[in-house]
């Protein structure tokens, strides 16, 4: 059995790939007595007891029916809801060339918020290695899955490149192919259609040359930050057209594509958001302080360079009509912050974002299930989780009050586990602070 001084000497001993390997072996772990939320449907199971051998979950019952193992660690439920792990759907991997210890820190940020998949949509040079360090243990994180380096107007100069771009990443193992802007239209026509053939997803932005319906309609499974919608509905400066709205909304629901709002983000990119609030945010002392500087001159230049914000802030009140639309007409979303990323602090960024949908008028059980169960069924062909199944990943949030009665509740964690390894609110709290009195301590040098 694992013992409070085992988990802490394994902090100290802090990003040892020996002590994350130990502590991963094949534990069984029980949550006695706990009210279970498994986004299956908007409804909590109360007093029931789920076993947990390995990375999977072995069985559910009640409580008072389920017999525990002998040898399981037993986590008293009594009064907490567990849900299933997040996922952060338009992530990143910090940027190449970061230290061993700065990628540690943002993947166990990821951790200490819930997040235990990441969908990281900009490859570089070692993140797949990154990934099956991960996935052996060998490194604390959530679970990768990787777009490669951009499809863009700068990396794509014709079809034929396009076309030999996707056939490589496709050998070198990445799970998907990213879109940025400034693809032009028939080199995207090349990208698809070879994608299709050597069977790899592709996602992202939408290129102003290609347009949403013509993306869609190629089979992009994922319009990342809701790209492309606002321009396609004439929305940038004027209230969206409810004809409009609908249509595209159908179209989108009919084509099966998924979307992934990316909210406070997107207000930080048009200059929509409140400078001072983001400048105070508290999770800034866990990223480096030049970094949190950057951001900080980087958007007051971009605000310097508007001599009107109404723009901006009409298209901001637009995404959030949209949104509802799109969640109110069965369009099926994916979470995500695109952290790290400008004030888009890891883990902590999905604070944020579940107030941002529910804002947008988002039922608490629908914010919740773009990061579980969507997430799962987005990525049914690599693994099982997303809800709380027998035979599901052991990726679980185990919170102190009911997170579909209020999505926010996900703040309130007692613990994570990720690929059945347990992490104790205690032990995540004692990281966080090493991580920011680091960061803290990097002002001086």
């Amino acid at each position: 059995m694992k013992t409070t001084s085992v988990l802490l000497s394994g902090f100290l001993a802090i990003f040892s790939g020996a002590t994350v390997q130990a502590q991963t072996q094949a534990t069984v772990t029980a949550f006695v007595d706990v009210s279970v939320a498994p986004m299956t449907s908007a409804e909590v199971v109360p007093h029931q007891t789920v076993v947990v051998r390995g990375d999977r979950i072995v069985s559910i019952g009640p409580a008072d029916k389920v017999t525990v193992p002998a040898n399981a660690v037993r986590i008293d439920g009594k009064g907490k809801f567990l849900l299933p792990g997040l996922g952060e759907m338009h992530g990143h991997n910090p940027p190449l060339g970061s230290s061993d210890e700065f990628v540690e820190s943002v993947y166990f940020l990821f951790l200490a918020n819930g997040v235990t998949t990441v969908r990281s949509m900009l490859g570089w040079p070692g993140q797949l290695e990154l990934r099956e360090k991960v996935k052996r243990g060998e490194l604390l994180g959530p679970t990768l899955y990787l777009a490669g380096p951009s499809f863009s107007g700068a990396s794509i100069q014709s079809a034929a490149q396009a076309e030999a771009r996707v056939r490589e990443q496709k050998a070198q193992g990445w799970d998907l192919l990213k879109v940025h802007p400034g693809l032009k239209r028939d080199h995207y026509d090349a990208m698809a259609r070879t994608a299709k053939e050597v069977g790899i997803r592709f996602a992202g932005h939408i290129p102003a040359d290609v347009g949403l319906v013509h993306a869609i309609e190629q089979g992009q499974e994922t319009v990342d930050h809701l790209d492309g919608y606002i321009e396609h509905l004439g929305a940038t400066d004027r209230p969206v057209d409810p004809t409009k709205l609908a249509a595209v909304v159908k179209l989108t629901r009919d084509s099966g594509t998924w979307v992934i709002p990316t909210m406070c983000l997107w207000e930080t990119i048009i200059g929509a958001a409140d400078l001072e609030k983001m400048s105070n945010y508290p999770e800034s002392k866990y990223m480096p302080p030049d970094q949190v500087e950057q951001w900080k001159k980087g958007y007051q230049a971009l605000l310097n360079r508007k001599d009107n914000r109404m723009p901006a802030q009409q298209t901001a009140a637009n995404r959030k009509v949209l949104l509802k639309a799109l969640s109110d007409g069965g369009v099926k979303i994916l979470f995500g912050t695109d952290a790290p990323q400008q004030f888009s602090v890891p883990g902590f960024s999905i604070h944020r974002e579940i107030r941002a949908m529910a804002d947008a008028g988002m039922r608490p059980f629908d914010i919740l299930k773009s990061a579980t169960a969507n997430v799962g069924d987005y990525f049914k062909d690599k693994d099982r989780f997303g809800v709380i199944a027998p035979g599901h990943r052991a990726d679980l949030l185990l919170l102190e009050a009911n997170p579909l009665e209020d999505a926010a509740n996900v703040a309130k964690r007692s613990g994570v586990m990720v690929r059945g390894r347990w992490l104790a609110a205690r032990e995540i709290q004692v990281r966080l602070e090493k991580i920011a009195k680091l960061q803290e301590s990097s002002k001086s040098k």
